[in-house]
């Protein structure tokens, strides 16, 4: 697992270590000899143009450009912002650069030639705002080259939200130091950093500093399978009851219950329309599917200890129904209620709904419904995820599952992001089988936390696993529930 920093954090880490003695120059020389290292040795290309800005990133690039023309490399450094007055450290970088020959005019990036890789300098994380129309200009140009390594972070990214300032560098690869930037993980800036190398010169952040967030992936956390005991039967395992399947949308419920009996729940019932029970049946016979025309005289079994309300659920007078039979039932609970899709959509209306609930909440939005949640645009969900995640923790007090690129599972005192997963799963039903999979986890004894985290990571360990043997297209939801099986199996091969 890494922990994930703001950037102010990270500048206040540094200067607490300048405070102690150190050399902000030493460690700037020490950064650059790190990336050009890594540079040297990730390429086959041996000619570089470095972009530089005014600021201490600047002073890295001038440095690390200095440093692969001493190894021999062909190198041009441009002066990305003339106009502006650099910084002490990047001034002496400059003139070292300058001195030598090695500064020249950004026109020289117009001709797109082959084999000559970027080197991406200009903002790191002081970036304020937008980007210029003339930074504009030149990100475009570089843009059009085939190899970018940025330092500490893609120009134009914001460093603690991800998202693009306008315009910013597309890297194959990113070199950072010190602390991992969460921008790095989120939106735009996990898309545009490329392969991910860290450094942190030996500043022991991580051990001194609070981190606002971790990132982890399957590997971390493969261990919280749930485990079974040779003498063990199917009361031991847990039972998860799904509440779900309007008129015409069986499939999601269907789905959602078939996963959470395949990732280990003792007994799985499925309370849906009269009308998708043979369905259900000749699919999954395991699976006591109970058609439920009138769920007001509907009574739920206590000794249930997994709710997963949501998939396939509508603003139908059922599904709103079906949704206030869990409510009202939700005071009595000993279990856990996982709310998702439909269910959201009802709390969206009535937020004091759950005022008299005493079980453990797990909410699975993505974006649009975390934006009903919230009563705001899907572009401010997006554009500060982390914290529309904190705020939904705060009214609901839930655990969170905010999905999407980075999906971030948040309660009252942890929040995660998760590195697994990618476009490949953005086909309908691919929520269902999640909720499925963290209600079976659930009923299986995994606290909220630790459910959603599994859950989160094997859901998209399973979307790349199918990527890598069929595409990146055409994935259908339920083809997921054997990747996931097998996956969560593994560590017992």
């Amino acid at each position: 697992m890494k922990p994930l920093f703001l950037s102010d954090e990270v500048k206040l880490h540094e200067a607490q270590y300048f405070h102690q003695g150190n050399s902000d120059k030493q460690l700037m020389l020490k950064a650059a000899k790190v990336a050009t290292d890594f540079i040297a040795k990730s390429t086959s290309f041996k000619k570089f143009i470095c972009v530089c800005g005014p600021g201490n990133n600047g002073g890295d690039g001038y440095y690390i450009g200095i440093n692969l023309s001493k190894m021999g490399f062909d190198v041009k450094i441009i002066d990305a912002i003339k106009n502006k007055e650099k910084s002490l450290l990047c001034k002496d970088a400059f003139n070292i650069a300058f001195n030598g020959n090695l500064i020249h005019k950004s026109s020289i990036l117009d001709n797109n030639q082959k084999n000559v890789a970027i080197i991406d300098a200009i903002f790191g994380t002081s970036l304020k705002g937008c980007v210029s129309s003339s930074i504009s200009m030149l990100i475009n140009k570089m843009n059009k080259f085939d190899e970018i390594f940025s330092i500490d972070l893609p120009s134009g990214i914001d460093p603690d939200l991800g998202i693009s300032c306008g315009t910013h560098v597309n890297a194959k690869k990113t070199i950072s130091f010190v602390g991992r930037k969460v921008g790095l993980s989120l939106n735009e800036g996990k898309i545009s950093s490329g392969k991910l190398y860290f450094d942190n010169l030996d500043l022991d952040m991580q051990t001194q500093s609070k981190a606002l967030a971790i990132s982890y992936n399957f590997e971390d956390v493969k261990d919280l399978t749930p485990k079974r005991s040779t003498d063990s039967h199917k009361g031991n395992h847990g039972k998860t009851v799904i509440f779900g399947g309007d008129i015409k949308m069986g499939g999601a419920a269907i789905m959602a219950a078939e996963m959470s009996l395949k990732s280990g729940s003792g007994l799985v019932s499925l309370i849906t329309q009269p009308i998708h029970v043979e369905a259900s049946l000749i699919r999954n016979p395991e699976i006591m599917t109970i058609g439920c025309e009138r769920p007001n005289e509907f009574k739920l079994d206590p000794d249930n200890n997994t709710f997963v309300c949501g998939p396939g659920l509508t603003d139908s007078n059922w599904s709103k129904s079906i949704i206030e039979l869990l409510i009202n039932y939700s005071s009595k609970i000993n279990g856990s209620i996982i709310l998702d899709a439909g269910a959201l959509r009802y709390l969206a209306k009535d937020n004091n709904c759950l005022k008299n609930n005493a079980a453990p909440i797990i909410m699975t939005p993505h974006p649009g419904e975390a934006a009903d949640l919230l009563n705001i645009p899907i572009k401010e969900v997006q554009q500060d995820r982390i914290n529309s995640a904190k705020k939904l923790v705060g009214m609901y007090s839930a655990t969170v599952v905010l999905k999407g690129y980075g999906t971030i599972i948040a309660n009252k005192e942890e929040l995660y992001i998760c590195e697994e997963g990618g476009p490949e799963l953005a086909t309908g039903g691919t929520g269902d089988i999640l909720a499925g999979l963290i209600g079976g986890l659930v009923s299986q004894g995994l606290s909220s936390l630790n459910a959603c985290l599994l859950a989160v990571a094997v859901h998209g360990k399973a979307g790349s696993q199918f990527k890598l043997e069929n595409g990146i297209n055409g994935l259908a939801a339920s083809e997921l529930i054997p990747y996931i099986r097998k996956t969560l199996n593994k560590k017992d091969d």
